[in-house]
């Protein structure tokens, strides 16, 4: 009897450690391996070793916790983040010491570093926390969310532990198969301890602003959203950030990405997908996403320009969307050189409806902005200021970041005095009368161009008016540059073969041949258009209007031909040959040799003969 209940007692306590290895605990002497993970005692979270990546490759295996009640696998914590394994036989147990341990054939990975009595154990909870139990006194001497991956799930802090020098920040993946540690973190500015920086490297690239009792100043959207609730704790022990939805019922997290962006996620059952429902930063809030001397505008692509007076660094990577390597200065500064250029110093450009640059100096005691321009001007380090009345002076040394560009309506907009080398500003002169001539051209061409095509229309109507001898209709051109109204006035009944004069006021294309051809071509120039310093540049533009509007097609120069005469001030132009409508052109009746009518389009009037 006794012989037999040996091997039954055995068979029992086989199968309680069998059982024991399915719950949520690990005892001393059991084992996590690749086949037999541990659940939460919800069913909400399991543990154990996974692989990513190409099936057809070797892969690395880790030790993780997931979602168990979801059907897309998500890893939310990782064990071995720098440790990857290659041997399948890998096991997660608890160690003589009470320390939890990866065991690798002879290589042991600790995960824990606690003195205990040695008699410990590992439950996972349905927060998704492994926690790691004294057994004898119920104190947690260890868990996982005070060593978190990408992930911060509810209850878990994103901060500091002053008290015990625990640094709660996020790291994001590598990759998306790759769990190493990368480029970017999430962590608590340990200086102010009341914001957050996210990071590449240990270059700050933003920066949640501080908090201000309610939100954090750089995420309003916080302040009564319909998803979850947060909270903020900062004391001599411990300053931390942490957040739960509203509804206990939803799945969801927030992960640092592999591009650096924080994303909020909630899971969608029926859909069987993840949902992003709040994404920071906005590109253009990133710390330094553009450079130094990058401006950013969210409402323009690409995001990223460069400030006057400034080209990019690296044309290649601003070419493949990449604008962090920044601006350079196109002329250096003067200051703090030996000479001047031209007798002439460094100068301010207004930059405006900005947001102001990163790292901003007070300047508490100027008054003035006379007073504050000479501050900034006074010291060779610094590359622009600010100055308003309500916010006073302040000034920026050496490089800029952060610049934003704002639309006129938005009211945190602020003017910025950009420091540029004096030559600048004869450049920013003639890029204005670039534009300017652009403007001209434009000015000339579309109503040279719009009174052909309605003078055409209006001898071709008429021609056919006469033939069928109904009464003639009028139009009477009221046209100026930039412009032109086409309006039908009735001529009467007259069947005398009496001339007819109709007043044209203003400008008209006849007028703009017979200027051109009697050497008078700058007269076609608007009254509005004062500031016109060179004549042979609008007579340029008179004559490529003109060249447009050749009776001919084939004289005419095509669209490309343009866009060269326009950017190249060196080619040399054709003289025009006379345009398809003008006041001597002439339109022969249909069966009729007797007649002709000459259509005179001008600033005096039409003459018309009528039909009889």
């Amino acid at each position: 009897m006794a012989n037999f209940a040996h091997p039954v007692f055995l068979l029992i306590f086989s199968f309680s450690l069998f059982a024991n290895a399915l719950t949520d605990t690990i005892l001393q002497g059991q084992l996590v391996t690749i086949s037999t993970p541990i659940t939460s005692s919800g069913n909400i979270f399991e543990l154990g070793f996974f692989s990513l990546g190409n099936e057809n490759s070797a892969r690395s295996s880790y030790l993780g916790v997931w979602y168990k009640n979801v059907s897309v696998k998500t890893i939310v914590w990782v064990a071995n983040r720098d440790h990857p394994l290659t041997n399948s036989s890998a096991v997660l147990t608890i160690a003589a010491d009470g320390n939890l341990a990866i065991q690798e054939g002879r290589t042991s990975y600790m995960l824990s570093n606690i003195k205990s009595s040695g008699n410990t154990s590992a439950t996972l909870s349905d927060t998704g926390n492994l926690e790691l139990i004294d057994m004898r006194s119920g104190e947690r001497l260890w868990q996982s969310f005070d060593h978190p991956s990408d992930t911060l799930l509810p209850g878990m802090k994103l901060g500091y532990d002053w008290k015990n020098g625990k640094n709660w920040s996020n790291v994001a993946w590598k990759t998306k198969d790759d769990p190493s540690p990368g480029d970017f973190s999430h962590q608590l500015d340990t200086q102010e301890k009341n914001q957050f920086f996210l990071l590449k490297g240990s270059q700050k690239y933003w920066t949640s602003g501080p908090w201000n009792g309610q939100f954090f100043a750089k995420q309003p959207e916080m302040h009564e959203n319909p998803f979850y609730k947060y909270k903020f704790v900062s004391n001599e022990n411990e300053s931390y950030f942490s957040y739960s939805f509203k509804d206990p019922f939803v799945t969801g997290r927030a992960v640092l990405d592999t591009l650096g962006q924080i994303q909020l996620f909630i899971w969608l059952e029926a859909r069987r997908e993840w949902k992003l429902v709040y994404s920071r930063p906005d590109l253009c809030d990133i710390y330094a996403y553009c450079g130094a001397f990058g401006t950013c505008n969210r409402n323009h692509l690409p995001n990223c320009g460069c400030l006057s007076g400034f080209q990019p660094k690296s044309v290649r990577d601003w070419n493949l969307g990449d604008g962090s390597g920044g601006c350079v200065r196109k002329v250096h500064l003067q200051c703090g050189n030996d000479s001047e250029v031209n007798g002439q110093k460094d100068q301010f450009l207004r930059i405006p409806k900005v947001r102001l640059p990163n790292n901003p100096i007070v300047l508490s005691q100027v008054r003035s902005i006379g007073d504050c321009q000479s501050a900034c001007f006074s010291n060779c380090s610094c590359s622009a200021y600010t100055y308003d009345g309500s916010h006073g002076c302040s000034i920026w040394s050496e490089e800029l970041f952060n610049v934003n560009q704002l639309t006129d309506d938005d009211p945190e907009g602020r003017d910025l005095y950009l420091r540029l080398a004096a030559s600048e500003f004869t450049s920013q002169g003639k890029d204005s009368r670039i534009k300017r001539w652009k403007l001209i051209i434009l000015a000339v061409a579309v109503p040279v161009a719009l009174l052909v095509t309605v003078g055409f229309f209006y001898c071709l109507w008429r021609w056919k008016s006469q033939n069928k001898g109904k009464d003639l209709v009028l139009f009477d051109l009221a046209t100026s540059i930039g412009a032109a109204n086409c309006i039908l006035n009735e001529a009467g009944k007259s069947h005398t073969g009496k001339r007819k004069e109709v007043d044209l006021p203003l400008f008209s294309f006849a007028s703009a041949w017979d200027l051109w051809e009697s050497g008078r071509g700058e007269d076609v120039k608007d009254p509005l258009l004062q500031d016109v310093s060179s004549t042979n540049m609008l007579l340029r533009y008179v004559n490529i209007a003109l060249l447009c509007v050749q009776d001919s097609p084939a004289d005419r120069p095509t669209m490309s031909d343009v866009v060269s005469m326009l950017s190249n001030n060196l080619m040399l132009l054709a003289s025009p040959k006379q345009p398809a409508f003008s006041t001597s052109r002439s339109v022969p009746e249909r069966n009729s040799s007797k007649q002709s009518e000459i259509c005179s389009i001008n600033d005096m009037s039409i003459s018309i003969l009528d039909a009889r």
